[in-house]
């Protein structure tokens, strides 16, 4: 709501309108040529008598001299109680104050029914500001229903008496239909009423016509014409929009100089999409020289006006550090903030990326949950994919039960198995991501065996393991593996061959859908024991057919 404090201005107009009162009480005037020369004591001393003798001109002055505190200690509530005085003697300038302090709630207990009862008194004698106060309440509700035909009906006898924004209101129902028929053409004229006036929002507006045909031809001339007054006068939002025009050359040629120029204009003036677009031409060089320490500064502006993308473009930059030229530093705490933020203002890129930070753990706890769900709301391939890997995983944990190094291997991968089996001590013979398998000297520490070897999909989920027992001249060494194995997972549901000549094997399908081969050939008694996801076995042997090449990515 536009309520307007009461200036030193506002009291001379006001006293120039009781011209006929000051003039015909000399006591009264002589308050006033107090009051003008600054001796403020002396005119609250010669209007307190007048006022309260019922000269309303004096309890006006008087009320608004307890309001500013200027002659007399600054009291609200006595302020209030001599422009009652005079409104009730149908003062329009104090019916106006005082339905301010009712909305208020300044002086008097907040009262927005009786607020609007006296913007009422005021309008109905031509009071402008009243009037378009008036026509507010009605437009927005307050204390009243919601009622447009009386809003637009107050709104244009205020327009109509050259307040600015009732006709730039008046300019907006029309554009957008609301509470009116909509009706362009009438958009324009109120706008170019308010325009005339040399506001600077009108101009806006009425730029926004021409550019987009809105009750008029196309005009990119007469839109840039008009977006050039605002932003002289100071509006940073039409600065932003020539920034925008000559950095994409829509109805002109691309100047990124002048884009640079308008945008930096906007950018001073707090514009947080304005110092945005500084921060991307810096990093990229258009218009200007190419500097990432200059684009990172005005990031970092945008970024404290809550603006999502600079916090986006600044968690990258932390993120990739190292792959500038300048100084700037690989920071991945300010990544995950900055991510965070981005997130939290709803950029959806920023969903994806902090859902990443959240499944790897990088400068914070995993969290596969907080992962799904930011990946749930972004939009990128890659994304979706992220979400329907961790769905399947959430599934598998719940239902796998087999583990290797206490990793429930149906679930796990390279990275997991790899830092488990690590942490037992055990040496790495070949760990390269751009082989389909990893392979590992067990010796030292599982009994018996020589070496384990685990393969992968070219994801890097886990599809096998394979453990060798060395074996000369023992054909008992396989049935004690099998029965260490079956005192863990039972009886094995199938054998083949002799266990004391020839060819071997046992075989067990366990619940969570791994299948465990134990078997050995002959007259070598050296016995393997095999762990298999099968739907991931079979999945890197498709891949393989496709190409050998680990790091090879199919077309889409």
């Amino acid at each position: 709501m536009m309520l307007r404090s009461l200036t030193q201005l506002t009291f001379t107009i006001l006293i120039t309108l009781f011209a006929v009162v000051v003039f015909s009480q000399p006591n009264f005037s002589d308050g006033y040529e107090a009051a003008k020369s600054g001796n403020a004591k002396k005119a609250v001393k010669i209007w307190q008598p007048l006022a309260q003798k019922g000269d309303t001109a004096a309890q006006y002055s008087l009320a608004w001299m307890y309001e500013s505190g200027q002659g007399i200690q600054q009291d609200n509530k006595k302020a209030a109680y001599w422009y009652r005085k005079s409104a009730e003697k149908g003062n329009s300038a104090a019916q106006f104050v005082l339905a301010t302090m009712y909305a208020k709630g300044k002086g008097v207990k907040q009262d927005n029914l009786k607020a609007l009862r006296l913007f009422k008194l005021a309008a109905k004698q031509g009071d402008a500001i009243s009037q378009y106060q008036v026509a507010y309440y009605y437009h927005h509700g307050i204390a009243t229903k919601i009622d447009f035909t009386k809003a637009i009906t107050w709104y244009q006898k205020a327009a109509q008496q050259h307040h600015i924004l009732a006709q730039i209101t008046l300019g907006n129902m029309y554009l957008t239909g609301k509470g009116v028929i909509q009706d362009h053409k009438k958009a324009i004229q109120w706008y170019e009423s308010a325009a005339n006036q040399k506001n600077a929002l009108a101009q806006y507006q009425l730029a926004h016509m021409y550019e987009h045909a809105f009750g008029t031809k196309q005009n990119h001339n007469k839109a840039i014409e008009l977006y050039t007054l605002s932003a002289k006068n100071s509006h940073s939002q039409a600065a932003y929009k020539l920034g925008l025009i000559f950095e994409s050359g829509i109805g002109t040629e691309v100047d990124f100089k002048q884009a640079n120029f308008w945008y930096r204009k906007a950018a001073l003036q707090g514009n947080a999409n304005a110092q945005f677009k500084l921060g991307k031409l810096s990093e990229v060089g258009n218009g200007t020289e190419k500097n990432i320490q200059r684009a990172v500064e005005w990031y970092t502006e945008a970024a404290r006006r809550d603006h999502a993308q600079a916090h986006y473009q600044l968690a990258y930059i932390y993120e990739h550090g190292d792959q500038y030229s300048t100084n700037i530093s690989k920071n991945l705490t300010k990544a995950l903030q900055h991510y965070q933020q981005s997130s939290a203002l709803n950029n959806p890129l920023a969903h994806a990326k902090l859902a990443y930070f959240y499944e790897h753990g990088i400068q914070t706890n995993v969290d596969k949950s907080q992962a799904i769900s930011l990946y749930e709301q972004a939009s990128q391939p890659w994304a979706k994919l992220r979400l329907e890997h961790l769905k399947k995983h959430k599934k598998c944990l719940e239902t796998a039960t087999t583990q290797l190094f206490s990793v429930l291997i149906r679930c796990s991968n390279r990275s997991l198995l790899s830092t488990k089996i690590k942490q037992q001590s055990i040496k790495a013979l070949q760990e390269d991501p751009q082989s389909w398998s990893d392979s590992y000297f067990t010796g030292a520490i599982i009994k018996g065996s020589s070496k384990l070897i685990i393969n992968y999909t070219r994801e890097d989920a886990f599809a096998q393991a394979m453990y060798t027992f060395v074996g000369r001249n023992d054909p008992e060494l396989i049935v004690r593996i099998k029965n260490d194995l079956s005192k863990r997972y039972g009886e094995p549901v199938s054998n083949k061959g002799n266990v004391t000549t020839g060819p071997a094997s046992f075989h067990w399908v366990l619940k969570d859908k791994i299948i465990i081969n134990v078997f050995r050939a002959w007259p070598d008694t050296t016995t393997f024991v095999e762990y298999v996801y099968p739907e991931h076995f079979n999945l890197q042997k498709v891949q393989q057919k496709q190409s050998n090449n680990k790091l090879f990515l199919p077309q889409e």
